[in-house]
């Protein structure tokens, strides 16, 4: 009686082993449908409104949209759009109440301008708006506090506002190929900023406290009008990549030289230099460009 009883003892245990996995799998199947739904695209609004509450990512570019139906109200979920590379000027109302959106990518369009509303996107971590035709910001683009990237490449803008600063969490800053001719005092709260490309503008000069900005490590201010780079650029102690190229008669600190973390300075003919610390001359490179080159940055696919 006790070898039988003994026997029996794996048989239960197999059952046991066995319902988990069946557990397993009911619970696998279960949740597969809300996942292939979350990751689906919707690539037409006739989809989208068919499937209203399961909608978290619109995508409909190269369609020559000129305007976008005032609908958005009808997706409670909706986590991402794309509309690039169209024709779109305005954005409807409904899409300012879309409290979940996180990814915004409206480049190559005709934007003039962006509506205050835009703060009600409080969720909104990233905003491409390059290759467009915005000549200002609106204020309230420093309320969106969760942002973490900022696109606004080949633009019209030659001032950017005070509320930029308010950016805390910003950590990728692209605003080269426009007019800019000066940085607002409140730039220097952008801690946060780890890519900061400022190529191609009218900059005359940077912040005294531009080296608050000590979470840096790529930064571009190749193409301005830059006379001198502040010391306090000294602070940014995880700068890996510095080009100032073509800027005119550049100055550049020698408080560079500490920077231990930086790889690469570009730099072009009439740059004048700072004097290298010899403990960082295996580390730090400094290369001249000629005025034809391009993709020269290991970086450039940024």
């Amino acid at each position: 009686m006790e070898k039988r009883a003994s026997a029996s003892k794996p048989v239960c245990l197999s059952v046991t082993l066995q319902d988990m996995k069946m557990g397993f799998v009911f619970l696998w199947f279960m949740f597969l449908p809300m996942v292939v739904f979350a990751d689906r695209i919707y690539t037409n609004f006739e989809d989208a409104l068919s499937e209203k509450t399961l909608v978290h990512k619109i995508k409909i570019t190269y369609q020559q949209l000129d305007t976008l139906p005032d609908i958005f109200d009808y997706f409670p979920n909706l986590e991402e759009i794309n509309f690039s590379n169209n024709r779109l000027r305005s954005l409807p109302t409904s899409l300012f109440r879309c409290k979940n959106l996180r990814k915004i990518n409206l480049q190559k369009n005709k934007f003039e301008q962006l509506p205050n509303e835009l703060h009600h996107l409080s969720n909104l971590q990233e905003l491409s708006l390059s290759y467009n035709q915005l000549q200002s910001l609106p204020d309230s683009i420093g309320n969106l506090k969760r942002l973490t990237q900022l696109g606004l490449k080949q633009n019209q803008l030659s001032a950017l506002p005070f509320s930029i600063g308010w950016l805390t969490r910003l950590e990728k800053l692209t605003i080269s190929y426009n007019n800019l001719i000066e940085l607002p005092s409140s730039f220097s709260q952008l801690r946060s900023l780890q890519f900061l490309d400022l190529s191609n503008n009218y900059l005359e000069w940077l912040p005294n406290d531009f080296g608050m900005l000590i979470q840096l490590r790529f930064l571009y201010l190749n193409r301005n009008r830059l006379k001198f780079i502040p010391e306090s650029i000294g602070n940014c102690q995880l700068l890996q990549e510095l080009d100032v190229s073509f800027c005119g008669v550049l100055q550049l600190p020698s408080t560079l030289s500490n920077i231990q973390k930086l790889d690469y300075v570009y730099v072009d003919r009439r740059t004048v230099m700072f004097y290298p610390d010899p403990r960082n001359r295996f580390r730090q490179h400094i290369i001249e460009v000629d005025a034809g080159e391009i993709n020269y940055r290991p970086s450039q696919s940024f």
